[in-house]
């Protein structure tokens, strides 16, 4: 299985997206969104290229009401469990309190740092694409590839 996975787009429309994103997003099992969306027309619009496409609420994203989109969601794609969250306040820390936000999490997928990081802390693994469009800290936009197969996976950070 190969799960496209973004973060902090900042925009209200896939016409804002890079094309390798988008490409990406066609190729892909599933897509996820980690917040900072800005409009709901981007999801809805990534919905039409892959209808497995998951996004939780950003601390950008006041405008959308939890019932439009959680805070945060758990999923499951082959036996792999995956917490699905923005992530709030210091980036400093940020890893070791959202280990409290799920339990039972293989992977905790996050944004709001628009720093790309994949690695283990404690018995978790940690994905944070970083962002396709706002790369503040980056010489370039970043977003995840997930590979899951029989319970095993493996992440590729990937420059635009």
């Amino acid at each position: 299985m190969r799960v496209l996975i973004i973060s902090d787009t900042h925009s209200d429309s896939i016409e804002k997206l890079p094309a390798s994103v988008l490409a990406e997003a066609k190729a892909a099992d599933a897509v996820l969104h980690a917040g900072d969306i800005i409009g709901l027309t981007l999801i809805s619009e990534l919905r039409g290229i892959n209808p497995s496409t998951y996004a939780v609420r950003g601390n950008m994203d006041s405008m959308v009401t939890e019932e439009l989109l959680p805070s945060k969601r758990m999923l499951q794609f082959d036996g792999v469990a995956i917490g699905l969250i923005h992530g709030e306040g210091s980036p400093f820390g940020l890893e070791n309190r959202l280990l409290y936000e799920f339990d039972g999490a293989d992977i905790i997928v996050y944004g709001h740092t628009h720093k790309p990081f994949w690695g283990k802390i404690g018995d978790v693994y940690f994905l944070n694409p970083g962002s396709p469009t706002a790369n503040r800290y980056q010489p370039q936009g970043t977003y995840a590839l997930l590979f899951i197969e029989h319970g095993r996976f493996r992440a590729e950070i990937k420059q635009i």
